[in-house]
């Protein structure tokens, strides 16, 4: 099912359409991540196959729990609705229907709050519909009107008196999601933060950024150094290599770094010469193939990385690329199915590949001289590999003997047959060597006509629980 819905008077068209609505009073001081998620959802819930939460937390280098705080933020704002029931849903409501409407508040409760936070933010007069969205906050949490007030104070101080109420409320659920919920928590909790400033300043210098410094900043500053222990000098190191994207694109390279355990310069190092590496082999693979992806990340995530922790080295890895090419292959999916089976078969390297390539081809030609002994001129089958290894391998008929009886099924009506029934009775009668085979009883004739072996089978009447287990028997044997 479908993760991301519109509701029918949000559809369109097959272009992602915004509302201006949307833009000019939500996005400003929405967090940049639920901004992203919103439009992603949005342009994804047209395309059925990759309309999943898994897709859009891989396209923007999120968790699905990330994916969902933006949802629950959006709700929140009367602009989605989720669905949590067995296989979660997202719809999309039209921002004049996705409007709150004003909750029935007890009279007076929130008088003092209300003249409060209208004395914090002096530059404009709150609406009645923003105020609303206060009051909605306060009475669904156990968040405290004074801590409110504070959250309301800091943003102010940090953004000025035209600071909107989605910020404000923003700031104020990142508390919550905390456990802070008292105004001296608050207070203690976002002037605590204050002390990244200075390293904030420093690193905004690093990126080339201009802007003041926001609590957004300081939240991922707190979160890099706090809880994924980098050191500020790993940070601003990484910061250098930042090419465009700012904050954004250093808190998506951290957060990789970090699942993938690199948390020194040294071990970051070594990481990018190894993904460096990875994507190198994963443009190769695809020339060798024929085929182009438009981003490779997916390529290196899906394949390259899993084929070479499977012990595939990158010139295997291309040679076995080419043969696919070779052989009409050209998809990824082909060529990883070919690897999972030369895996299977302990064979990682190019010399043991081309070894065990060269062992069909000898193969290849053993029974391509018994088909000709038969009359039989085509080319090798799958068939005919399954015949010569039961032949062979199964019933340890010798070669010698093999192509004794093929040349013996010369002329008959189907000589494949006739030579399965002839090293058949061979394999029953203990028969080893072509002088064998000529002593013993007459061989079948070369018509139509019933073998001995259909006549005795004809001649008994086995029931049903009888013929159920020798089937059952059969099914158990390895093919």
């Amino acid at each position: 099912m479908a993760f991301c819905l519109l509701e029918k008077q949000a559809v369109t068209s097959s272009a992602t359409t915004v509302d201006n609505r949307l833009i000019f009073n939500y996005f400003p001081d929405a967090p940049r991540q639920t901004v992203a998620v919103y439009l992603m959802g949005l342009a994804l819930a047209d395309r059925e196959e990759e309309n999943t939460i898994s897709t859009m937390a891989m396209r923007l280098n999120m968790t699905n729990k990330d994916v969902m705080d933006a949802f629950l933020y959006w709700e929140e704002l009367g602009l989605v609705h989720i669905y949590n029931g067995e296989n979660p849903t997202v719809t999309y409501l039209s921002v004049k229907e996705g409007q709150n409407l004003l909750r029935k508040i007890p009279k007076n409760k929130y008088n003092v709050f209300a003249r409060e936070i209208q004395r914090i933010i002096q530059g404009r007069m709150i609406s009645v519909a923003e105020y609303n969205e206060y009051y909605t906050f306060l009475e669904n949490t156990l968040f405290q009107p004074d801590a409110l007030l504070a959250v309301a104070q800091y943003c102010v101080d940090l953004k000025g008196n035209d600071i909107g109420y989605p910020y404000i409320l923003t700031v104020a659920r990142n508390q919550l999601s905390k456990g802070v919920i008292t105004a001296q928590a608050v207070a203690e909790n976002l002037n605590s933060q204050c002390k990244y400033d200075d390293d904030l300043k420093f690193l905004f210098k690093t990126l080339k950024t201009s802007r003041k410094i926001e609590h957004n900043d300081r939240e991922m500053f707190e979160k890099w150094t706090r809880d994924m222990g980098f050191t500020f000098e790993t940070i601003n190191a990484v910061a250098k290599t930042v090419k465009s994207g700012g904050m954004a694109r250093l808190d998506s390279m951290l957060e990789e770094y970090f699942r993938k355990g690199a948390l020194s310069e040294t071990e970051i190092a070594a990481y990018r010469k190894q993904k460096d590496e990875m994507y190198e082999l994963a443009r190769e693979v695809n020339r060798s193939m024929g085929i182009y992806y438009q981003s490779l990340e997916p390529v290196v995530d899906e394949y390259i990385s899993k084929w070479l922790a499977k012990g595939f080295d990158g010139q295997t890895i291309i040679t076995v690329a080419k043969y696919c090419f070779r052989t009409s292959v050209r998809s990824l999916q082909g060529l990883s199915s070919a690897l999972d089976k030369f895996y299977k078969l302990g064979l990682l390297n190019t010399q043991s590949i081309n070894g065990y390539i060269d062992s069909m081809v000898a193969n290849d030609k053993k029974i391509q001289d018994v088909l000709s002994k038969m009359g039989i001129e085509r080319n090798v089958t799958p068939t005919d590999r399954r015949l010569f290894k039961t032949w062979t391998e199964d019933w340890n008929i010798p070669e010698q003997l093999l192509n004794h009886c093929a040349e013996k099924s010369l002329g008959t009506t189907n000589p494949l047959h006739y030579l399965t029934r002839l090293l058949s009775d061979c394999k029953n009668n203990n028969i080893t060597t072509v002088e064998q085979f000529e002593k013993s009883a007459p061989q079948p004739t070369k018509t139509a006509t019933k073998s001995r072996s259909m006549q005795e089978i004809e001649k008994h009447n086995y029931t049903d629980s009888q013929l159920n287990a020798l089937f059952t028997n059969l099914d158990q044997l390895e093919i």
